[in-house]
């Protein structure tokens, strides 16, 4: 079997430049998306959020904010009729 850098060339040499263009676009708009997703890992809904809400790192703003909206509630407790 070719290495996928070999194919990758073999393939490209075949086409017209406006296709080699396109590869070359398509193949740049891939390598962003992979630099965006963090640590390059995909998921998709439930997997993400339980990964999410069990990572067990500190998170001290959204402790602090968390903490601040729980003293307003007890100061003036929400109104329902107020919705």
């Amino acid at each position: 079997m070719k290495n996928a850098d070999t194919e990758l060339l073999e393939v490209s040499r075949k086409l017209s430049p406006s296709k080699r263009r396109e590869l070359i676009d398509y193949g740049r708009k891939l390598y962003s998306q992979k630099d965006k997703k963090a640590g390059g890992v995909e998921e998709a809904g439930d997997a993400a959020w339980k990964r999410i809400i069990n990572d067990a790192r500190p998170r001290p703003k959204l402790k602090a904010y968390m903490d601040r909206i729980l003293r307003e509630e007890k100061a003036e407790p929400m109104d329902s009729s107020k919705l």
